[in-house]
């Protein structure tokens, strides 16, 4: 019982930092709710479906207290340990996607490079290409509108599979044994950009990261 009270002591420190920072974030956008900051940032990118449906059904904060703290135990490594490996490094990524990825008006950890960037840590490979896509153009008052062509940047983020968390290197071995290479293909606009292709990988971090 002891053992049990002592890392919950742990969990409880480990999380309060977040709490803060989720306490901030509902202010800074006009919110009271600890858990409509769970349900609208950055924290959501690690959270299974039903775990998101969870949170969206909280009315207390202190429902998602208890609710963080369960979170993160089922993703730590090692619950004996102090600190929680996981949520340290979630930190970090958060704060590093904040600097690198803002656009438009939203914060850099809720954008697409955002997420990946949580999820999968910086890309080891960075390639860029062109790619001409078809664009729709109204043109001027009463003018048919005209489909023309129009140049878009890919960026892509490469990973070697057995660089990879171990967790995640493994169930990416049971469903795709003969990958090498994870790459994440993204369509970079000046405002906004979108995840094309590896959303498949970024489900199987989620599932990963989940320890206990």
């Amino acid at each position: 019982m002891a053992r049990h009270h002592r890392a919950g002591r742990r969990l409880r420190v480990a999380v309060l930092p977040l709490l803060s920072w989720l306490v901030l974030s509902c202010q800074s956008a006009g919110r009271t709710s600890t858990a409509a900051g769970l349900a609208d940032g950055p924290t959501r990118w690690l959270m299974l479906p039903d775990e998101l449906r969870q949170v969206q059904r909280m009315r207390t904060n202190r429902e998602a207290v208890d609710w963080l703290e369960t979170f993160w135990r089922r993703r730590d490594s090692d619950p004996e340990e102090p600190g929680n490996e996981l949520a340290k490094i979630f930190y970090q990524r958060v704060e590093a996607a904040d600097r690198l990825y803002s656009e438009g008006g939203l914060r850099g950890s809720l954008s697409a490079r955002g997420r990946a960037l949580i999820l999968l840590g910086p890309p080891p490979v960075l390639r860029y290409s062109q790619k001409r896509v078809p664009s729709w153009e109204p043109g001027r008052p009463g003018d048919r509108p005209a489909v023309q062509t129009r140049d878009v940047v890919l960026e892509t983020w490469v990973y070697a599979v057995e660089d990879l968390a171990p967790e995640l290197r493994e169930r990416i071995g049971q469903e795709h044994p003969d990958l090498s290479e994870v790459a994440l293909v993204f369509l970079v606009e000046p405002r906004h950009t979108e995840l094309l292709e590896g959303e498949k990988f970024l489900d199987l971090a989620i599932r990963a990261a989940i320890r206990n």
